[in-house]
């Protein structure tokens, strides 16, 4: 072993090439589908793969522009190939996943001019695709291959020429502890050749309503330049002369204090719903440590933990949970590849002497063997305490072999003890999020991962202290008179101690209205109320519209991964991201030379409106100076925070520090828990 929904929105092979073999092939089948030759291969934050000649294509240079309002992430990526041979080619480009992104738009630059692509059904955009590539023409194709990848098809870079595109995405930023992180992912596996014939640069605009202490990045450190340009807003950049491109860039914002609070972002057109969002924060109160707990690190050594660091940093991090155990606490190491072997028959307690233990068993593993995940659950679950809290902390990439069907792993959720909840920390970029973030969902536990170019040990002392502290459980949300649908993410998830969870869904009616929030904490109940109001119109922020469908899309693949739809569900999931202008697993964007190329095969100019829309808000909203590629600015969405909350009944509240919102505690109040929301009125910029 060690060396081992509907049209309204609402929810409800290609022949002649073959692909390039990755480590393990496991998707080597599904580029074979996509005709996706590989002559040649360049290797930097994905594969660029011409067709046609050797090693005659290449990325001339890589621009990103990112706008951070509020913790809402939009990045802008904007890049020319360059072609050094005598004849046209076809670009292939493949790009990681970036964590919860919703691609907004994908443009290309024909004769001079930005034409913005389309949304469509995936076979049939493939098929359009083919037709005009057969004619010579100039399209553009981009699809979600996988949970790891995007895929985009350029054609024709021209003879001796270059070919721009760009590639819009939205997200919300990491934010756990006060800190907001936003990430950039490059780092791949098998990196052949990472630099650029031209130059990568990133600038990045942060706005916060709390003020910042710094902005850095643990990434590119040196590279950096971050400036504080008025209070609640830096401007941060760097350009590298033929940089390279083979690992992450992340960017850390550590505000002044932690953020507690609820904040309302709403978007509405007339003659129809609105749709909004909503982050709920709960304060840094939530710090005290439980009674003890039994920890069972599960940690992957599986040949995907060999490529970039993953399996050391999957060791760092379990010793240095290992480090703040209690003696009280007790533990187990349990690791897997192709069967699991556990380090003692059964959980040991944390002293010295065992966690040395522990230490010299992880240092022997070796990465090696394929990954079966299933026995593994099995095991920990024969593992846990029922006297104790039991946290089952899955170090892993995730890559687990049967893994697009979650069933399996369900069954054995299903079957685990009332009190164990799973924590996944994935490694690296090439990570199975679906299958990771469902583990930790389905038990009511919580999900993050890591860039190998982030901070380890902040990411990790967030981790275990969500393990030891107290979490909100059984969240409830009474919206007053206000009439909303299609609230997402459904249940409503638990709230962990730094966490700050976001809500997406639809609302019909234009009036203010009283939030009641409640929640279990440490088996009291609370409940807190907040006003908000709900604007008839409002087009300042129309991108929560694509973030609500994005949302919606995922909720319903889930559903098909769990083996809990099909064919509807997929329907679903095609009518939305048709109308929203999303790329799924099922739909894929497509840029046509020109206006008539769009009338010629009747695409409906959907995505082109919503681009324009943004934009335009997008200018509204920022008075940004600075260089902007392809276009005006692409910028995120800036916040409609609720108004501080009215006093709760007077008999039983209680003001628990900053006021604005007060905590009503139903049952016994001990004083060791206060979560209160400072009392602030949001404005606009």
């Amino acid at each position: 072993m060690r060396t081992a929904g509907t049209h309204d929105g609402r929810i409800g092979a290609e022949s002649g090439r073959t692909a390039p073999r990755t480590r393990s092939g496991r998707w080597a089948a599904v580029v074979l589908a996509l005709l996706l030759a590989c002559p040649a291969l360049s290797q930097a934050a994905g594969l660029l793969v011409p067709t046609g000649a050797d090693n005659s294509l290449a990325i001339a240079n890589q621009k990103v522009v990112v706008h951070i309002n509020n913790g809402i992430a939009v990045t802008t990526v904007d890049q020319t190939f360059r072609n050094h041979s005598n004849v046209q080619l076809e670009a292939m480009y493949r790009f990681p996943v970036p964590a919860r992104a919703s691609v907004s738009n994908f443009s290309m630059w024909i004769n001079g001019k930005e034409v913005v692509g389309e949304v469509l059904e995936r076979e049939k955009a493939r098929e359009i695709y083919r037709q005009v590539t057969s004619t010579r023409r100039d399209p553009g194709l981009l699809e979600q291959v996988n949970y790891k990848w995007f895929e985009m098809r350029v054609f024709p870079v021209p003879a001796n020429g270059e070919q721009r595109i760009q590639i819009a995405y939205y997200q919300p930023a990491d934010y756990d502890a006060g800190n907001l992180v936003y990430t950039y992912p490059l780092e791949v596996e098998g990196v052949a050749n990472a630099a650029l014939e031209g130059d990568f640069s990133v600038l990045v605009d942060v706005q916060s309503n709390i003020p910042m202490k710094r902005v850095y990045s643990p990434s590119h450190e040196k590279d950096l330049l971050a400036k504080e340009a008025a209070p609640g807003r830096y401007r941060a950049g760097l350009e590298v002369a033929k940089g390279r491109i083979d690992r992450d860039f992340v960017l850390v914002c550590e505000l002044q204090r932690e953020e507690t609070g609820v904040n309302l972002v709403t978007s509405r057109r007339d003659g129809g719903d609105g749709y909004f969002m909503l982050q709920i924060t709960p304060s840094e109160k939530l710090d005290r440590v439980l009674e003890p707990a039994n920890y069972l690190f599960v940690l992957d050594v599986s040949g995907s933990m060999r490529e970039l660091g993953k399996l050391a940093l999957a060791r760092a991090a379990a010793d240095q949970m290992l480090t703040n155990l209690r003696p009280e606490d007790t533990f187990n190491v349990i690791s897997f590849n192709i069967a699991p072997e556990g380090m003692a028959k059964s959980p040991m307690h944390a002293t010295d002497e065992n966690k040395a233990k522990a230490r010299r068993y992880m240092a022997e593993l070796k990465a090696a063997g394929g990954t079966d995940l299933v026995p593994a659950l099995e095991l920990a679950a024969e593992q846990q305490d029922p006297q104790l809290r039991n946290a089952i902390v899955l170090l892993s990439d995730g890559q687990a072999t049967g893994s697009e069907d979650l069933t399996g792993y369900l069954q054995i959720l299903h079957r685990r003890q009332a009190n164990s909840t799973v924590f996944s920390f994935g490694i690296g970029n090439e990570i199975n999020r679906p299958l990771l973030s469902a583990l930790a969902d389905k038990t009511g536990g919580y999900a993050d991962f890591v860039s190998g170019q982030d901070d380890l040990g902040r990411k990790v002392a967030a981790l275990q202290m969500k393990i030891q502290s107290p979490v909100m459980r059984d969240l409830t949300i009474d919206w007053g008179d206000q009439k909303v649908s299609d609230v997402l993410p459904a249940p409503l998830p638990n709230i962990y101690r730094g966490q700050r969870i976001v809500l997406y869904g639809r609302y019909s009616r234009t009036s203010a209205s009283t939030l009641s929030i409640g929640a279990n904490v440490d088996g009291r109940a609370v409940t807190f109320r907040t006003d908000a109001t709900w604007p008839k119109q409002d087009v300042s922020n129309p991108e929560i519209e694509r973030m609500w469908a994005q949302n919606a899309c995922e909720t319903l693949g889930r559903r098909i991964n769990a083996g809990e739809g099909g064919d509807r569900e997929r329907k679903q999931i095609v009518d939305l991201a048709t109308k929203f202008s999303i790329v799924t697993p099922y739909t894929a964007f497509l840029v046509l030379e020109d206006e008539d190329a769009y009338r010629r095969f009747n695409i409906e100019r959907l995505n082109a409106d919503r681009v324009e829309a943004e934009r335009l808000a997008q200018q509204q909203r920022y008075a940004w100076s600075g260089e902007v590629v392809g276009g005006p600015a692409v910028a995120t969405g800036n916040s409609t925070p609720a108004s501080p909350a009215s006093p709760s009944s007077p008999s039983n509240s209680q003001d628990l520090g900053g006021g604005g919102v007060e905590w009503v505690f139903v049952g016994a109040f001990t004083g060791l828990l206060a979560l209160g929301w400072p009392r602030r009125r949001w404005s606009r910029s």
